[in-house]
């Protein structure tokens, strides 16, 4: 066993299912035995507590404590657990820590919230700044959710107030509700008996001494324990009275019916003065980037982040899947984006402990510098290449975006970096490179979408530079521009100081600030200085403890800042732009570098064997922004440099009056019509397309470079969409892929797609062998088993025709029980249709089930390759005890082929090409696990022909 090893459940595969309405637990049940014959060992779920309605995701969780009903409940949840474990199989749930979905009127507590305010018993658990730059949200939510200004809205009577049937009130905007404070249900009451003065007098005093009540409940200001709870149940005393006064008193529901209306009628005057006086301020959505007042999930107002970092609230929120976990129902934790979290690691380490209390085990070590981790814990954690995950963290890895990128870079033939280079440059008119680019998208987003967190960071800065005569002369604008300036040039997603920096958390601060500082044209480059140790949590030695404890807040509070800028600025926003080879412009991937070396995959690989044996391998999921079969087709770009540059000068000439003008410019920009040639070359099927399926695909085409378009924010955006420039692409997309009489660029994609889709294919095949022989616990997203040419969601979240995905396992377990494996032209159509992939995906995942050991605890070792063809083979080692095996992966193919239709097999094509075997001895004899082939050592080599006689890949096995 690895020194690494824990009591936890280790997966030794998992399969990532997408649950909502249209795919509930009753439908995995139905796939769990194919699942098991397949291999895998874990379902590894999308977020299961109740979402929002409808919710084709999960992220927007309303409520921790219960399994969504849409999903199937509950009761369908058990049913599932159940069959998994009647298939010796597990189950990782996805938890959601940073946020929770707000603004609809389904969340109980943020609800809470808005009618109590600070007075909430919640009011913690969401980042609420109740002391915001603009005094006039003091003590107040800013809600923007709508669609005009303030004013507009409240004039046209989309603003209504409503009697609920509890007897409580509350404004309604569409789907939103929106609480009234109870105090100041005594404005809608003193209204109502006013109306019943001279009527009854009965139901006159009764709404007289409610309006009193009312009014003389504690003031949300308070804010204390005992204010809390005078409010809610000096509420819940007065609204049963209230509603039992209606039941006995019919001319007071009609007086409080005429006052409701009245109150309406009076929009400008009394309905304004209600909504004045509660906890919130209702704007328009677009002031959400300057005044916001709560920490959101990256800049969406509808995700409110919570503070996790208080143990009441994450054990508000965590209670009931620890539960689960503690009963064996739940063998493992995803947690999606800890980089939004305040301290991650004291997360981390909550976790294990509770779970530990929770299922009767001994505390956990979390405080060591490997802590100890009874539960398996992923983290959805992107990291740059050149960063480390911090060791102290107690979680067993992550989701794998990091080998996503690394495994899929070494389908790319690195020495064409320039010819590329020059061809996107040539054709868009792009010079910068991706670090400039980056740089200026994250700078633009702080000054736009995030504009309200940077005001707050600006503000809080300056109120530490005034605690001391040193730092006072600091104004306000400089801060806000250092900080801005500083977390455009991070490297990184965040830096992770609590009390102090570590080593690479330092390295990181100063990089950036030394960018900063080189870039700056400010009047006082000091400010740098200032901001660096803040950033780095210091202070002055003369400080008091109260200083110092600021500083380390907003420290943290700058790295819950930085984490969603880079989200914003990079993925969302400069992979659009800088589209250089789009299968490098992935979710945890760095475009401006141009692929993976053998050296560097081989050192990467050996490094995850040494210190994160049990982190994820991923090469499709959830977040992507193409799956893994469009990345591997578009990398075969890179092998035929000449080729591409001469397809797009044809394709940009045959599509020449298929462009328009729009403001002067032509419509699409040639980024946007380089970055859909890609598009297209990526997800063609080689069989081409007619009729409804011509117009589906061109329906999937054309709503993604509409995400595309908006996300780049060059020629239109979410913000501000140009409905103009949008109709010129979505008219340039429908031209491309019409089908009139005579359609000669469609007839070209098709020839052209064939060709890639060929040498994809191999690819696809190659990066399978390298997913589940790699160190490392394989993922695989729903229906990726076979060829799948899915973009970013949703188009990836698409239904899986799960019987098709039967019936072909069955065959291939009928042609591995007759010994037949396929003949060169069978093999053909593999390629072409999938089933190679899930050949291999099948037959390595069998062979995990059968040799554990080997796969979870092997080591690692890069084996040397020689011969004329060595550049296209990369092969390594994993041994554990008496077992060895060598895997052998082609790759370049369409450089090593030339010609579709070609197979990478025998000596006419590896000629020489062979591989070091390990400290084999000659004659020993290594069984091909892929066909059942036996490979024979000679001179201490393993030649690749041999190994890639009839199938192309190998996964060689010696026993003893």
């Amino acid at each position: 066993m690895s020194e690494l090893a824990t009591d936890a459940r280790i997966p030794r595969a998992t399969y990532r299912i997408q649950f909502n309405r249209d795919f509930t637990f009753d439908d995995a049940l139905a796939i769990v035995p194919y699942l098991a014959e397949l291999g895998i060992s874990h379902l590894y779920c999308s977020p299961l507590l109740r979402a929002r309605a409808g919710s084709t995701h999960g992220y927007d969780i309303v409520a921790h404590s219960e399994i969504s009903p849409e999903i199937g409940g509950m009761e369908g949840f058990e049913r599932l657990a159940q069959a998994l474990q009647r298939h010796s199989m597990g189950l990782i749930f996805d938890v959601v820590p940073n946020h929770m979905g707000v603004l609809a009127g389904d969340n109980q507590w943020w609800m809470d919230v808005l009618e109590n305010g600070q007075a909430s018993a919640y009011a913690h658990y969401f980042d609420i700044d109740w002391n915001p730059v603009n005094p006039d949200l003091h003590g107040k939510v800013l809600v923007a959710v709508l669609g005009d200004h303030y004013g507009h809205v409240l004039d046209s009577g989309q603003l209504r107030l409503e009697q609920e049937d509890d007897g409580g009130f509350a404004i309604r905007y569409y789907q939103h509700r929106l609480p009234i404070d109870p105090r100041e249900y005594a404005q809608i009451l003193g209204r109502a008996a006013g109306a019943a003065s001279g009527a009854d007098a009965a139901v006159h005093g009764e709404l007289n001494e409610l309006e009193r009540e009312f009014a003389a409940l504690p003031a949300r200001a308070a804010g204390q324990p005992e204010a809390v709870q005078l409010r809610r149940s000096g509420k819940q005393r007065l609204i049963e009275r209230l509603r039992n006064a209606m039941q006995t008193l019919p001319s007071l529901r009609e007086a409080l019916q005429r006052a409701v209306e009245e109150i309406n009628a009076d929009a400008a005057g009394a309905l304004h003065r209600l909504l004045e006086a509660q906890a919130y301020r209702l704007a328009y959505w677009r002031v959400a980037s300057d005044e916001i007042n709560y920490r959101r999930f990256f800049d969406i107002n509808e995700l409110a982040a919570l503070r996790m970092e208080h143990e009441e609230v994450f054990e508000a929120t965590h209670d009931f899947v620890l539960s689960l976990a503690a009963r064996g129902v739940v063998d493992g934790l995803r947690i999606d984006h800890p980089d939004g979290l305040y301290d991650p690691r004291q997360y981390f380490a909550r976790l294990q402990q509770g779970y530990a209390r929770r299922a009767g085990l001994p505390r956990p070590q979390t405080d060591q510098p490997r802590p100890q981790r009874p539960i398996y814990v992923l983290v959805e954690k992107i990291t740059a290449h050149h960063e480390d995950l911090p060791a102290d963290w107690a979680v067993h890895g992550t989701t794998g975006y990091r080998y996503m990128n690394l495994a899929g870079g070494v389908f790319v033939d690195t020495t064409a970096r320039s010819r590329i280079d020059r061809i996107w440059r040539a054709f868009t008119g792009r010079q910068l490179d991706f670090e400039e680019t980056a740089y200026l998208s994250k700078r633009a987003i702080s000054r736009t979408t995030l504009a309200s967190e940077l005001a707050v960071l600006a503000t809080e800065l300056q109120r530490i530079a005034r605690m001391d005569r040193r730092t006072r002369d600091f104004t306000l604008n400089t801060l806000r521009y250092a900080i801005a300036e500083v977390a455009a040039c991070m490297p990184i997603y965040r830096t992770y100081i609590v009390e102090r920096p570590s080593p690479q958390d330092s390295r990181y601060i100063d990089w950036a600030v030394g960018r900063a500082t080189r870039r700056s044209r400010t009047a006082d480059p000091t400010i740098f200085g200032f901001v660096r140790q803040t950033l780095l949590g210091q202070t002055f030695e003369d400080a008091d403890d109260a200083l110092r404890q600021r500083v380390l807040r907003f420290a943290a509070r700058f790295q819950q800042f930085s984490s969603p800028l880079a989200a914003k600025g990079v993925e969302d926003t400069s992979f659009y732009l800088y589209n250089r080879l789009t299968s490098l412009n992935e979710v945890g991937g760095d475009p401006g570098v141009f692929g993976t070396t053998v050296r560097a995959f081989h050192a990467a690989s050996a490094d995850r064997a040494a210190r994160w044996p049990a982190t994820m391998l991923a090469t499709s999921t959830h977040d992507n922004k193409r799956s893994e079969d469009v990345r591997q087709r578009i990398n075969v770009l890179s092998e035929l440099p000449a080729a591409w540059r001469l397809l797009l000068r044809r394709w940009r000439v045959l599509n020449r009056t298929r462009r328009t003008k729009v403001n002067g410019e032509v419509a699409p920009s040639p980024s946007d019509e380089y970055l859909l040639y890609q598009t297209l070359l990526g997800t063609f099927p080689p069989q081409g397309l007619e009729g409804d399926a011509l117009a589906q695909f061109r329906d999937r085409i054309e709503q993604y470079m509409m995400k595309a378009v908006r996300e780049a924010k060059e020629r239109t955006s979410w913000i501000n969409p140009d409905a103009e420039y949008e109709a010129a692409v979505a008219q340039f997309v429908r031209g491309l892929l019409a089908r009139p009489e005579a359609n000669p660029f469609l007839d070209d994609l098709r020839a052209q797609s064939a060709r890639i889709a060929w040498f994809g294919a191999l690819n696809s095949v190659s990066l399978m062998l390298l997913k589940y022989t790699s160190p490392g616990v394989p993922d695989l997203y729903q229906g990726n088993e076979l060829f799948d040419y899915s973009l970013v969601d949703p188009d990836n979240r698409r239904p899986v025709d799960y019987q098709r995905l039967e019936r072909l396992l069955g065959e291939l377990r009928t042609l591995r029980e007759r010994g037949t494996p396929p003949e060169p032209a069978e093999l053909g159509e593999w390629l072409l249709d999938g089933r190679a992939k899930l050949w291999t995906t099948w037959r390595l995942l069998d062979e995990r089930r059968r040799m554990p050991e080997l796969f979870r605890d092997g080591n690692y070792q890069g084996l040397e390759v020689s011969g004329a063809r060595a550049n296209h083979v990369l092969a390594y080692a994993r041994r554990q005890a008496h077992r060895t095996l060598i895997v052998v992966s082609g790759r370049m193919f369409a450089q090593l082929l030339d010609d579709p239709g070609a197979l990478p097999l025998g000596a006419d094509v590896w000629a020489d090409a062979s591989v070091a075997a390990a400290d084999l001895p000659d004659g020993a004899k290594l069984t091909n696990l892929l066909t059942g082939e036996s490979v024979t050592v000679r001179n201490g080599r393993i030649a690749v022909a041999d190994a890639m006689a009839t199938f192309p890949a190998a996964a060689l096995l010696a026993v003893g």
